[in-house]
């Protein structure tokens, strides 16, 4: 009867030191644990600057610009991520029109932020652009004679050189089936944009006859000086 008093109190007190030794070690790593995950969650990863403009110590420690000029402009392949997929739409030529965006006019494809966004129309797929900087979308026909037109564009190229071939505008309602008004609006809208390209590509030059009768007067001015 001892032997069985003496193993059970043995039984009770083995089961108290391991519940005092579970108290003793469980209690204080709680806390520890509650504070790393507090740490972890803000913790941020740092960002690695592509540029001086972009850390900014380097930003404190240069100089302020004098005179309060605004910074140029970096090409947008620069300033966008290297994240995504490439570009496969060709934008050369194009610009954004939104005159808030600083890309405005640009229509070099290695500095503006333009992408494809797609393509639109029934008759004839045109392509829409967007710039990646303003978020802006418009039409590859902005700014030509053919924008906003629901005829396609070959038809509208046939008339066109029909009517520059001589041909009357109520003839051409009549070979055609375009009503004279339609035709007309073509005719004007293609006016009004050859004159946009012909002010900057014509205006300024000179004829061979007119730059030689320049360098005679030159000439003359020179051998005048020399007899003098």
């Amino acid at each position: 009867m001892a032997f069985h008093v003496y193993v059970y109190l043995l039984v009770v007190f083995l089961i108290l030191c391991l519940a005092l030794l579970w108290l003793l070690c469980w209690f204080p790593l709680r806390p520890s644990s509650s504070s790393g995950k507090a740490k972890r969650s803000t913790l941020h990863r740092r960002l690695k600057p592509r540029s001086p403009e972009d850390c900014p110590a380097c930003r404190l420690a240069s100089p302020p610009s004098s005179g309060g000029e605004p910074a140029p402009v970096r090409p947008w392949r620069e300033v966008k991520s290297r994240q995504g997929a490439p570009k496969r739409i060709d934008t050369q030529g194009y610009a954004c029109p939104n005159r808030q965006c600083r890309y405005f006019g640009n229509t070099d494809a290695h500095f503006h932020a333009l992408v494809g966004d797609g393509k639109h129309g029934h008759a004839e797929h045109i392509q829409t652009f967007r710039c990646q900087a303003c978020h802006t979308t418009f039409s590859a026909r902005r700014n030509t004679p053919l924008y906003r037109l629901k005829t396609p564009s070959q038809q509208v190229a046939v008339v066109l050189s029909a009517l520059a071939e001589g041909l009357d505008p109520s003839a051409a309602e009549r070979v055609f089936g375009f009503r004279q008004a339609t035709i007309t609006t073509w005719l004007s809208r293609a006016g009004e944009h050859a004159q946009t390209l012909h002010k900057p590509s014509f205006s300024h030059l000179q004829p061979p006859h007119v730059q030689l009768d320049e360098l005679r007067t030159r000439l003359r001015s020179c051998s005048q000086v020399l007899w003098l």
